[in-house]
């Protein structure tokens, strides 16, 4: 009769058992079958590269939130908004959000972040295109591409995230 209570009380304790609650941390994976099967299911759509030409050349502005002139992350947010994703407005918490990736498995669509590597504090965003160019807004020429591999940008990259769709 013990044996029996004590075998009813831990399927009670175990049925009780909650899931652990979801954390807002991005996920971070490193196995390259793991992104692989990603990139199979991930397809943003073709489109991207024309939205983000419509965008080419509008100055820099901080904090700037209109076509007389853009930072970083309004840039990110008002193409995301073409796709209805509402993104928060600065690179910090847009960098909190989605899934962490690595370098070598970038799609066009991911967001990339630079900033102060040895803090990992966050200063800038853009969005990956593909063949190792992003969009993003710069202070000397506006919304253009940039080179992930050009020493300015190589010296502050962080990460890179790949946001649900």
């Amino acid at each position: 009769m013990k044996t029996l209570f004590i075998f009813l009380v831990n399927i009670m304790l175990l049925s009780c058992a909650a899931k652990p609650a979801k954390s807002n941390q991005a996920t971070h994976f490193s196995g390259k079958n793991e992104w692989a099967s990603m990139a199979n299911t991930f397809r943003y759509p073709v489109e991207l590269e024309k939205h983000i030409e419509g965008f080419l050349g509008i100055p820099y502005l901080w904090g700037g939130n209109t076509r007389d002139g853009l930072d970083c992350s309004a840039f990110v947010q008002q193409i995301f908004a073409i796709y209805g994703i509402n993104l928060p407005r600065t690179s910090i918490l847009q960098s909190r959000i989605g899934m962490r990736i690595p370098k070598h498995a970038l799609l066009p669509g991911d967001l990339v972040f630079f900033g102060v590597v040895e803090k990992d504090s966050v200063t800038h965003v853009g969005i990956y295109m593909g063949n190792n160019k992003f969009a993003n807004a710069t202070t000397s020429h506006g919304i253009k591409y940039s080179g992930l591999d050009e020493p300015s940008w190589l010296a502050k990259y962080l990460w890179a995230t790949r946001l649900r769709m």
